[in-house]
Parts: structure tokens; C-alpha cells; sequence
């Protein structure tokens, strides 16, 4: 049989099987008898087609050009970025940390001991309109030793509202990723809607950290009762699709805020640690939990459970490890990891240390956020001795070029990610307190303004809120 008849043979085949309309003219214009169903050619014509395909793109992608060296995206989104981009990221000339621009006076009689800013939820009745409006303002939350946490207007200072969801001082808390209604403050979930505790949780000693995963599904909390408790998500932060009977929302109200609260967490694994916890961290793909103890040298990883992968093929909490010694052998402990910050671009975890022995100074090492990157990439000297009753805090630029330190001593510090101190700033300390505590800066957060810059708003033991820049 000619090649002609071959490829007109399996024509007729395919038409047979699936166009068996159009069968009949198609012979009568090629003069081949009808196709013998019983005796179909291997391969037909859909199997010859499909690896035709295959073949054109195996050649195409042997054809692609893959530049290592691809300028990275700078429009914020850190696409295409490597570790080696953001190492070299240079902290520009002229920023510098100057001082106090702005100071919030008189908001707690007691310490500060946290502080943060997110755009918080508001849902309200406008009596004027007969409607509800939902708004999300720029708003700085700080908690302190009177178990209080108060959310603060950014541009008046005034004290919008407090909550006391616990009877001891809050010393952490989190926002949920995509539904900022939801706030985990140590083992209690609130409704920020309408100020109402959803759900507890049991911890035996202060809880000193607390996290949600970046896509919500999962919050840890690390507490001095020598425990790293993960929770997982056993509903959604996000309201369900709307019936056809239900009542249409106001155009300036939101669905998000409008329906009932129903995100709740089950505890889903416990780690008993030897020592006091002191930081945690999720990946930012919400596949580890990271976390460091007091009397370790390692930084633990813990995988989490992935709903895209069936569950006999999952290795459930997995736990991996790396050293902050320079050599992986060595087990020697002369300082603890106090806190951990995650790099804008993901790429990166800023280590930084405290519990020193023999003297050394604090410093912020930098590691690649997987668990196979165990090579220091850097190591950041803050200048400040360190203190054995405040642990150290800092804050990345949105820019991702340097960070922001606090101090024992009242000072803030902008260090590059190159290893310079452009800026150290007195910042905090009341001179009529009478306590040499009072300088104490206690926690600081980096805010991006309306104008690309950025600011840093900043708590200690002098009860006052700084803005900084």
C-alpha cells in the first residue's frame, strides 16, 4: 500500500470511529472501500497526531534559551529574584533614619510590648445613608503589661478601641492573611467585627509567639510551656457563595465582614522542645514551620500537611534541621536565635541573636528559607551588646535593602543587608520615670507610606509610640 493509501486508510478509520457523517463522502472521493472495524491500524491516526505533538514540543523546549542571568522584575512583585539578587541589593545613599517625627503620648500607664499595623476592618450603620459601610484604615495595634490591646488611629493617635482577651499581657499576635477580621492574639482567635473571643486555645505558660501561615490555614504558637502547637483550619475565613433568597448587601458594605465568623482551628500536632521556644516562621509557600529554641544551635523544620497532595504520599510532619554554626558538625552553643524575619522577596530568613556567650555582640545572620540552603550568607553585626531580660526585634524596608533594629538602650539601627549601620537614632527614654528600663525599645514595625517611602513605628518601656523615619 502507497504512503497516499496509508495515510488515507487511517483518515477513513478516524472518521469511521468518530464522524461517521461525513464517512461516506470522504470514500467516495478517495474510491476506498469501507474500513474493516474489526481490524483498526496500530497506531491510528489520533495516537499518530498526539505524538507528532509531543515531538514538535520536546523540540521546541530543546530549542529555549534559559538566561541564568535574567535581569530580576523590580516592580515589587520579586519575580525572577535569586539570593544572589538580594544580596546584592544596595541600601541607596541618602536614606537614613533621622529621628522621631511623630509621638503618640498617654496611650497605656503601663510598658508597651508589642506593636504592628495592618489595615483593620470596620463595619458599621450609617444612620445618614440606612446602609452599612465596611472600611479598611491604616490603624497601629499595641499591647502591654495591663493585658489590654488597644488599636490606635495612624494619623491622630487616639485610641479607637481596646480589647482584653486574656488575663495576662499579650505578647503576640498575628493577623490573618486574607481576612484581616480574624486576630490571634497567644491562645485566644477574636472576631474584630464585633470584638468577640471565636474560639481558645490551652497553653500552660505565656505564649511568646504566634503565626498564621500565608495562605490561613494554618496558625503556631510557641509558649514558654516548652511547646510548638500547630492548628489547622477547619473552616473557611471566607464567607460562603450567596443564595439566591438572601438579602442583597449594600454597595458600600462587604461580604467579607458581613457574614457570620465561622473560621475555627483544630489542633492538629504538638512538639515538645527541651528549652523555651523563642521564634517561629512559616514558609512563605505554607509548606514548613520553622522554628528555634533557646538552648539550641539549630533551626527546625517542620512540614506541613498539603492539601494538593494525597495523603499516603505525604511525609507528615517531617522534621529537617540546619546549624547556625558555620560548620554543620559543630554542636558548640554560644548564642541563641531570638527572632526570625522574613526577606520582602521570600528568598531569605533573617536570624537574629541574643543569650550570648563569652561576649559576642548580637548579630543578624542571614540563611535561604529552604531547608537544603544551610550555608550562612551573611552575618549583620547590630552593635548592641544584647540584654538578658528584652529580646531583640527588627523589621525589613519594604525594599528589602536593610533592616531596623531595636536596642536595650532607646536606640533604632538601619543596617544594610550589605553589613554597614547607616543610621543608629535615640529614640526612646523618659527621663521622669526614674527606671533605666525606660529606654528600652521593646518592638518595632517598618510601615510603607502613600508616598513610596517608608517609616518605622516603634514601642518601648518609656509607654510612648514613636514614628520614625
Amino acid at each position: 500500500m502507497s504512503d497516499t493509501n496509508q495515510i488515507q486508510n487511517l483518515i477513513a478509520h478516524y472518521l469511521a470511529t468518530n464522524y461517521p457523517s461525513v464517512l461516506e463522502p470522504f470514500l467516495q472521493a478517495s474510491h476506498l472501500p469501507h474500513p474493516d472495524p474489526s481490524q483498526p491500524p496500530n497506531p491510528d491516526l489520533r495516537t499518530l497526531v498526539e505524538d507528532w505533538a509531543s515531538q514538535q514540543l520536546v523540540n521546541n523546549l530543546d530549542a529555549v534559551i534559559i538566561d541564568e542571568e535574567m535581569a530580576p522584575v523590580d516592580d515589587g512583585s520579586w519575580r525572577g529574584w535569586t539570593i544572589k539578587d538580594v544580596l546584592r541589593l544596595q541600601l541607596k545613599e541618602d536614606v537614613k533614619l533621622t529621628g522621631v517625627q511623630r509621638s503618640f503620648e498617654g496611650i497605656s500607664a503601663a510598658n508597651l510590648l508589642t506593636v504592628g499595623v495592618a489595615k483593620v476592618p470596620k463595619r458599621e450603620f450609617d444612620t445618614s445613608t440606612a446602609s452599612y459601610r465596611a472600611t479598611y484604615s491604616s490603624r497601629i495595634i499595641t499591647t502591654s503589661v495591663d493585658k489590654s490591646l488597644k488599636i490606635i488611629d495612624y494619623e491622630t493617635g487616639e485610641v479607637e478601641r481596646i480589647l482584653e482577651p486574656h488575663r495576662a499581657a499579650i505578647l503576640a499576635f498575628a493577623f490573618h492573611p486574607a481576612n484581616p477580621r480574624y486576630l490571634l492574639t497567644g491562645t485566644v482567635l477574636t472576631d474584630l467585627i464585633t470584638d468577640q473571643p471565636l474560639q481558645s486555645f490551652k497553653s500552660t505558660k505565656f505564649v511568646v509567639r504566634v503565626a498564621f501561615s500565608p495562605d490561613g490555614q494554618f496558625i503556631a504558637t510557641a509558649s514558654y510551656d516548652h511547646h510548638v502547637v500547630i492548628y489547622q483550619a477547619t473552616s473557611s475565613a471566607h464567607p460562603p457563595p450567596p443564595k439566591e433568597d438572601d438579602i442583597p448587601l449594600d454597595d458600600t458594605d462587604d461580604p467579607t465582614l458581613a457574614c457570620e465568623p465561622e473560621l475555627r482551628y483544630a489542633e492538629v500536632h504538638k512538639i515538645k522542645v527541651d528549652s523555651n521556644p523563642e521564634a517561629i516562621l512559616f514558609h512563605p509557600d505554607s509548606t514548613w514551620l520553622m522554628y528555634t529554641t533557646r538552648s539550641s544551635h539549630l533551626l527546625t523544620y517542620v512540614r506541613l500537611p498539603a492539601e494538593s497532595i494525597p495523603t499516603h504520599q505525604q511525609q507528615r510532619w517531617e522534621i529537617k534541621t540546619k546549624s547556625f554554626n558555620p560548620h554543620p558538625m559543630d554542636n558548640h552553643l554560644s548564642f541563641a536565635v531570638l527572632n526570625m524575619a522574613l526577606h520582602p522577596s521570600g528568598n531569605i530568613i533573617a536570624c537574629q541573636t541574643g543569650d550570648h556567650r563569652g561576649g559576642s555582640g548580637e548579630r543578624i545572620l542571614l540563611y535561604g528559607v529552604e531547608p537544603e540552603e544551610t550555608e550562612r550568607l551573611a552575618c549583620l553585626w547590630t552593635g548592641s551588646e544584647g540584654d538578658d531580660f528584652v529580646l531583640p526585634r527588627m523589621d525589613w524596608l519594604p525594599d528589602g535593602s536593610g533592616l531596623i533594629t531595636t536596642t536595650p538602650n532607646g536606640y533604632l539601627n538601619l543596617i544594610a543587608i550589605s553589613g554597614e549601620t547607616r543610621s543608629s537614632v535615640k529614640v526612646h527614654g523618659a527621663q521622669d520615670l526614674g527606671q533605666a528600663s525606660s529606654e528600652v525599645v521593646r518592638d518595632c514595625h517598618v510601615v510603607s507610606t502613600n508616598k513610596g517611602d517608608w517609616e518605622v513605628v516603634s514601642v518601648g518601656y518609656d509607654r510612648q509610640v514613636r514614628i520614625s523615619r
